[in-house]
């Protein structure tokens, strides 16, 4: 026995068109809850011949099934209420019902959740990620089926189980798509649809269970060092060349070496930020997704003054100049020549062309973030200096995912030698 599941998304509607009021939305739904409570104990009272009253010390409600494997032939149900007693035998003579707001689904409760996590974040592209899993781990699955308060530490485990063996998942894969599961079930406790998240139970073996992923060699990883010679020497090449649209461009391919930003960072770097003459201030970023620079950061660390290394200093002097040159402004974004910010794409297509030209594997800007880190901790700069500069939370992120070895077989070979005499 099923109740009208749309009568609660009409009264939510209602709510969000201000014909009814909080207290009012609250007194429907409860009114809702006692005739559907009252429909279920219509149904089990031909079906179940014990009786059930609220009785003991602890006055809790009790009744008793039938149930072979006891020897009195029936066995003893106890519940704190009168509506969880009756819940149980609704499982026992297997009953479809429940509440309204227990049949919630992970299916129709997903466009609720990503509708709220949205509002939580400014990339675009992360929700579509989500979308993205969505559709390829939970689309079409019985578990988005099952009422939300039906999902308990069994049912999940084995659901967890599945999805790691189906897809054959590295811990990465199986953390990320299981970020909608673990969220959505946050959420549903924060509004009252479920007391607990189960999913916080289930425990994977990732020893055992998770897909070994190789590790990639680390000079695919970062720029070797003449690797960031030869596109160095081209980045400045290019730059006298002035038959470009973005000819400052190239100077923010050398800037990234010198600072180690993120891309959207470097791209809205203005001369405000330095605010002292051997630092620069990072406090904002060009976001792709918005196609405009937010004024925060990717993380609260990620808000930090960088060391400005005689080289850096020399390419903002030389972006000044080139601004000066054409009558730009010279207050506003470092490397702009038209006062707005410079396009990743341009810069990101400058790696592209260099690393081509040079003959080298073609490396993102983001592997110049790991170059820069590699580089100061290869000079013994102590760690969390290093961290704080590239805007880091810990030092664990950073020791084990930027920190690689940039010499050439050959330097590596002189440096064993040069160690072993």
């Amino acid at each position: 026995m099923r109740n009208d599941s749309g009568n609660l998304e009409i009264l939510e509607l209602a709510l969000k068109n201000d014909i009814i009021t909080p207290s009012d939305m609250e007194k429907l739904k409860n009114s809702m809850k006692r005739k559907s409570f009252k429909k279920l104990k219509n149904t089990l009272k031909p079906l179940h011949p014990y009786t059930i009253a609220q009785t003991g010390k602890d006055n809790r409600w009790r009744t008793y099934v039938a149930d072979e494997s006891c020897k009195s032939g029936r066995r003893l149900i106890v519940k704190t209420s009168e509506e969880s007693l009756y819940k149980a035998l609704a499982d026992h003579y297997g009953l479809d019902w429940y509440d309204e707001e227990d049949q919630v689904t992970l299916e129709n409760f997903y466009p609720k959740w990503l509708s709220y996590k949205a509002l939580h974040t400014n990339s675009e592209t992360y929700i579509n990620r989500i979308d993205s899993d969505w559709k390829s781990y939970y689309l079409g699955t019985p578990i988005i089926r099952k009422p939300l308060k039906r999902l308990n530490k069994l049912v999940l485990d084995v659901w967890a189980h599945e999805l790691i063996k189906t897809h054959s998942m590295t811990k990465t894969q199986y953390y990320n798509s299981t970020v909608i599961i673990r969220q959505a079930l946050d959420y549903a406790v924060d509004l009252g649809l479920i007391s607990e998240n189960p999913f916080k139970q289930v425990m994977i073996d990732g020893k055992r269970m998770f897909r070994k992923v190789k590790k990639k060699p680390d000079a695919t990883q970062v720029y070797q060092t003449d690797e960031e010679l030869a596109v160095s020497e081209m980045a400045w090449k290019d730059y006298h060349d002035h038959n470009r649209r973005y000819d400052l461009a190239p100077l923010a391919v050398l800037f990234s070496f010198q600072t180690g930003l993120r891309i959207g960072e470097l791209c809205a770097v203005r001369y405000e930020d330095i605010e002292n003459p051997d630092y620069i201030h990072i406090q904002r970023m060009y976001n792709k997704d918005l196609k405009k620079v937010i004024e925060h950061t990717k993380t609260d660390y990620g808000d930090r003054q960088v060391i400005l290394t005689q080289k850096a200093k020399q390419i903002i002097a030389t972006a000044r100049k080139r601004q000066e040159e054409v009558g730009a402004a010279t207050t506003g974004y470092i490397f702009s020549l038209n006062g707005t910010p410079l396009p990743q794409h341009a810069v990101a297509y400058l790696f592209r062309k260099y690393c081509k030209a040079s003959g080298t594997m073609v490396k993102s800007s983001h592997k110049v973030r790991k170059t820069y880190i590699s580089a100061l901790l290869d000079a013994h700069v102590n760690i969390n200096t290093v961290r704080e500069l590239v805007g880091h939370a810990d030092e664990r992120t950073t020791l084990k995912n930027y920190c690689f070895d940039r010499n050439t077989e050959e330097e590596k070979r002189k440096k064993v030698e040069q160690a072993l005499i």
